[in-house]
């Protein structure tokens, strides 16, 4: 992050660029014959962990943003988030931690030997616009 922005325009491309990645996951089938579609997946999952790092890399009246985790554990970004002050919501907590796990390991990336049990990606878009109006409206942005 460039020290020289203001924290509120970095989340601001940090929240434009989740956007940009989850409108592409919803042009997509959750699957492609008997596999799952793993770009939606990995489109869908990096849309959600970009959300949660707009609103970890803000701190008003800070110049570069706020710090956030280096790592791609969904829950633990979030749990991180939650704990800086974004609203705890009941339905993200009860799904999150479904996807948390496939993306932290990759499994939609690259394919793996053990397989995990995965359910239909778009089950979770309920959570998925929960967490994205929680964060806007953490950040004092409004719309879609």
């Amino acid at each position: 992050m460039r020290p020289d922005l203001p924290s509120s325009l970095v989340a601001q491309r940090f929240l434009i660029r989740a956007r940009q990645y989850r409108a592409q996951a919803i042009l997509l089938a959750d699957m492609e014959g008997f596999e799952p579609n793993w770009p939606k997946y990995f489109l869908l999952t990096h849309a959600i962990e970009l959300a949660i790092n707009a609103f970890l890399v803000f701190e008003p009246g800070t110049r570069g943003g706020g710090t956030k985790p280096e790592n791609h554990d969904l829950m633990g970004l979030y749990e991180e988030a939650v704990r800086r002050g974004l609203k705890c919501d009941a339905l993200v907590l009860k799904d999150l931690p479904h996807l948390s796990e496939l993306h932290k390991l990759h499994y939609a990336r690259y394919p793996r030997i053990e397989a995990k049990p995965v359910a239909l990606i778009s089950q979770f878009d309920d959570m998925v616009e929960q967490l994205f109006t929680d964060v806007r409206q953490a950040l004092g942005v409004f719309g879609r």
